[in-house]
């Protein structure tokens, strides 16, 4: 049994980060869903949420708020394809009410609006 997995996250155009981690923790259209070695292959899809990296004592390493997309776990990989990717240390609510502010689409405000209602519930 190994003890981590290759992580992959990337949007359209652009991988965001690629490295073995302990585990990763997805916004699944079901709930959230942790990603741990030896898993099972499965394709899953995700919505707007927060995206975590978790380490072997489960403290997060890296985080960010993706918009969508799908995952693709197989062989100690995991693969995620999200439209938008946003770093959770990159954004506050100010930020993110601007950006929510100046959207042209509804799907665009949502995503802000759920970068807003996640910062506050963690008082960030």
């Amino acid at each position: 049994m190994r003890n981590e997995i290759i992580f992959r996250l990337s949007r359209p155009y652009k991988i965001s980060m690629t490295a073995a981690v302990a585990k990763v923790v997805l916004p699944a259209a079901n709930g959230d869903i942790t990603i741990l070695p030896d898993r099972a292959p499965t394709l899953i899809l995700l919505t707007n949420g927060l995206l975590q990296v978790l380490d072997k004592d489960n403290k997060p390493q890296e985080r960010y708020f993706i918009k969508g997309g799908v995952a693709d776990v197989a062989r100690n990989r995991c693969a995620v394809s999200a439209e938008k990717v946003v770093a959770f240390d990159n954004i506050d609510i100010a930020r993110a009410t601007e950006k929510r502010d100046e959207a042209a689409h509804q799907d665009d405000k949502d995503f802000y609006q759920m970068i807003i209602d996640k910062l506050t519930l963690l008082n960030r």
